[in-house]
């Protein structure tokens, strides 16, 4: 079996190495199939456009945009690409990984783009920036993995994400997944980190985030299909998470 590096097979690569890691955007053409591989280092990957299937020795995943991967070193996985081809960034060097996963996680699509940005536009300071980014993401991967080790709280985020622009409430997540509220409230914030509350306005916000980068849809149409009651909660909203507004987020992502 062969061992090669990320960028073995890619039409374009930019990369560059940040602290531990190693930080890349690849693009692969369409119906691209590499045979089975292996990789020297662990990865995470974010599929930032397009689509790939990872079939692995017992298992396969089929990722599209807005969708984090990650594989441990030397895991043994084949890959074939859509049929648009797909772009995605990638972190080597995460200590994090310890079994392939792939799920859809609209924060992790946000870190991406940021990501690119400082790939695209490099400085004296994009190393520290990277290394920075590299370890968010680390993290949003870490709390999906906990998240995936329980079966009704993995069904919970799974639904959440399903309906984010018009979420259940707590009490009717509860009796959908079989558990008494509280019980459900205490164990979702003990998995992911952060109330369900939270954790859908958070969904809402990176989908807006990667609408905005992507289209030029504009700000109270993008607003109102992420779930907000109007322009100026979504603006206030996502200027606390991200430290600027929807317009500068969508200019300086350009």
């Amino acid at each position: 079996m062969s061992v090669i590096a990320v960028v073995d097979g890619t039409t374009t690569a930019e990369r560059r190495e940040a602290g531990r890691f190693a930080v890349s955007e690849i693009a692969f053409a369409r119906d691209v199939r590499l045979e089975r591989h292996e990789h020297p280092r662990a990865c995470i990957a974010v599929v930032v456009c397009g689509q790939v299937r990872k079939t692995y020795a017992r298992t396969e995943h089929e990722a599209a945009r807005g969708t984090v991967i990650a594989m441990p070193s030397h895991e043994p996985h084949a890959d074939l690409f859509g049929t648009a081809g797909a772009r995605i960034v990638v972190i080597e060097g995460t200590e994090t990984v310890d079994r392939p996963l792939a799920a859809e996680d609209w924060r992790a699509a946000a870190l991406a783009h940021r990501i690119r940005l400082e790939l695209a536009r490099p400085d004296a300071l994009t190393p520290l920036a990277l290394e920075g980014l590299a370890l968010e993401l680390s993290a949003v991967l870490g709390r999906a993995r906990t998240a995936s080790g329980s079966s009704w709280v993995d069904g919970a985020v799974e639904i959440l994400r399903a309906r984010f622009r018009d979420p259940p409430s707590a009490h009717e997540l509860a009796a959908q997944l079989g558990v008494h509220p509280a019980h459900l409230a205490r164990c979702f914030r003990a998995r992911t980190g952060e109330s369900i509350g939270s954790y859908v306005r958070g969904i809402r916000l990176d989908w807006a985030g990667d609408r905005l980068v992507r289209t030029n849809v504009p700000l109270a149409r993008i607003a109102c299909e992420a779930g907000f009651a109007d322009q100026s909660h979504f603006t206030r909203s996502f200027a606390a998470r991200f430290g600027v507004t929807p317009g500068r987020y969508r200019s300086a992502h350009r």
